[in-house]
């Protein structure tokens, strides 16, 4: 049994309380999308820029030592300043990429080569806030030759390259 009102009247009724609630929804829906979130900033002082590396081996080195299988080679300390953008806000990260002949892997190490802080291959580093202006960074690189390497790889002086980047870091 049907408690609807079939009457013209309830009809109409129906009619405006579902038009009532299509505007309502409607409207609400609009009227969130026109808001907007806002936060207070702090002044301060903001800069861009470029950055340049200087870098110096700490240490006499000059060529990798020849590699044996599952054997490591490690270099001085290479000291990385940033040079171009003293004196100003900018902070800055440091990008190590190595890239070394097939069966050697390498690590960069901040600080002395087997430091607890390895860079992982791929990622940035910096403490929290980034380096400031004009600070120097050592890292050293340890060059591993594979245990499977070929015997035309064992025993010489392999050569990685090693391209230190420097990126702004927002505080």
């Amino acid at each position: 049994m049907s408690t609807r009102d079939a009457s013209p009247r309830g009809r109409l009724r129906a009619a405006a309380v579902l038009a009532a609630a299509l505007v309502l929804g409607t409207g609400t829906a609009a009227a969130q999308a026109s808001w907007r979130a806002q936060a207070s900033l702090t002044a301060g002082p903001v800069a861009s820029g470029s950055f340049d590396l200087a870098t110096q081996w700490i240490g006499d080195w000059s060529t990798w030592t020849p590699l044996y299988p599952d054997r490591s080679s490690d270099t001085p300390l290479l000291r990385v300043t940033e040079t171009r953008a003293g004196g100003t806000t900018l902070r800055w990260r440091l990008t190590p990429t190595v890239t070394a002949p097939a069966y050697v892997t390498t690590r960069v190490y901040l600080g002395s080569c087997g430091s607890a802080t390895v860079i992982a291959s791929g990622t940035s580093y910096a403490p929290a806030g980034g380096f400031s202006p004009g600070q120097s960074v050592d890292l050293c690189v340890r060059a591993t030759l594979a245990a499977d390497a070929p015997a035309s790889l064992q025993g010489t002086a392999l050569t990685p390259t090693v391209v230190v980047t420097a990126d702004q870091v927002v505080q």
